[in-house]
């Protein structure tokens, strides 16, 4: 059986090399270009392949080093056993939220806010500065009409903080920074 095969074998080998003879060199030349522009394609996409891959693995490295950095923060913030060291932990975690809170509220938390403050400011030009307050109230003060009031706790030490500004006729005649 074998002895059979390898005539075939042969036999078919010659026949597809004398068919591909007929071929002629500009249809070599047309194949040629055609396989020669895949290439060239190929060889883009793999380089954009490489490129992303870099740019993964940089991304990798970056999350993987702030993952670690949150692991070591979280491994040295450990709740005390102690009843009182662990009230007074979270009476303080308490405050810094409470703090950020405040913070995170509006442009009224930041000093430079305040700094833009000064008599005759409409109550629109002061909404702009500081945000929307926190409680409007009027006054029963003769030259004061209506109050501002904005608070919170922004240094994270339990006390609440104020920023009053005080209105008459629409317009700031007085105001007290929380800072």
């Amino acid at each position: 059986m074998r002895l059979f095969a390898f005539p075939f074998l042969f036999l078919l080998c010659n026949a597809i090399i004398f068919a591909e003879e007929s071929v002629s060199n500009a249809e070599l030349s047309r194949k040629l270009d055609l396989i020669l522009g895949k290439v060239v394609g190929l060889e883009e996409r793999v380089g954009k392949l490489e490129s992303d891959n870099a740019e993964v693995k940089k991304e990798v490295k970056e999350v993987a080093q702030s993952a670690e950095e949150a692991k070591s923060a979280t491994t040295s913030l450990q709740i005390p056993k102690n009843e009182k060291e662990k009230e007074s932990f979270f009476k303080k975690l308490k405050n810094e939220i409470y703090s950020q809170e405040a913070k995170d509220s509006g442009p009224w938390a930041k000093k430079e806010s305040w700094s833009e403050i000064r008599q005759k400011l409409t109550r629109f030009q002061v909404r702009t500065i500081l945000g929307d307050p926190h409680e409007v109230n009027q006054s029963l003060k003769p030259r004061i009409d209506q109050v501002y009031e904005y608070r919170g706790d922004l240094d994270a030490d339990g006390t609440e903080e104020k920023g009053i500004v005080n209105f008459f006729r629409d317009r700031v005649v007085s105001f007290e920074t929380p800072f």
